[in-house]
């Protein structure tokens, strides 16, 4: 019985980078362009009662009383409310962080590990006209971003326009695919 070796070479083979299927961000301006998503807010504190809150027969109008009356809840929660159309759609809603950087940190921290535990590949933020200030929303969403890239969470994310201004949202956008994309990560954006 003869065994063949076989002898080991200087010569490495060249491996080419290895390319994720990449993220797309993408701006939403109804609740048909985030029909499929989990949609992730918080609003100032308020009135609108979880029961209130199962009842909204759409995702803009579930959003649009947070942002006018704020939102009643202490912990974060998930809830699924049937659209006008008569689809589920999932929310989570979570109270809205302090505005400083450490509790933003825990905050995206939170967020992060529900998306990822619920497999939810498809996300939509709104962090409520208000609840803190429109610069700090942003960089709130853009942590939130990088995180979810990071942990290769999420294949799409919407920013749910509202009241928010779009060319601010684009150029949020914009910025994060300069700053995110690399041979690794493929970044497209939708508007």
């Amino acid at each position: 019985m003869s065994i063949q070796t076989e002898t080991p070479t200087n010569h490495a083979t060249p491996i080419s980078p290895r390319r994720d299927q990449g993220v797309t961000l993408l701006l939403a301006v109804d609740d048909r362009d985030i029909g499929d998503h989990l949609v992730i807010t918080f609003a100032k504190n308020g009135t609108v009662p979880y029961q209130e809150m199962l009842e909204q027969g759409s995702t803009s109008h579930l959003l649009y009383e947070l942002e006018r009356h704020g939102q009643n809840v202490t912990e974060p929660f998930l809830m699924a409310i049937a659209g006008e159309d008569g689809t589920s759609r999932r929310i989570f809603v979570t109270p809205c962080p302090e505005d400083n950087f450490r509790d933003y940190a825990v905050w995206v921290g939170m967020v992060t590990e529900t998306i990822v535990n619920l497999k939810a590949r498809n996300v939509a933020l709104y962090p409520c006209v208000g609840a803190i200030s429109n610069t700090n929303a942003v960089e709130l969403t853009c942590q939130l971003v990088r995180s979810l890239i990071e942990a290769k969470a999420a294949d799409s994310m919407a920013f749910i326009v509202g009241r928010y201004d779009y060319t601010n949202l684009l150029n949020m956008a914009l910025e994060l695919k300069t700053e995110l994309q690399t041979t690794n990560h493929s970044i497209q954006i939708i508007h």
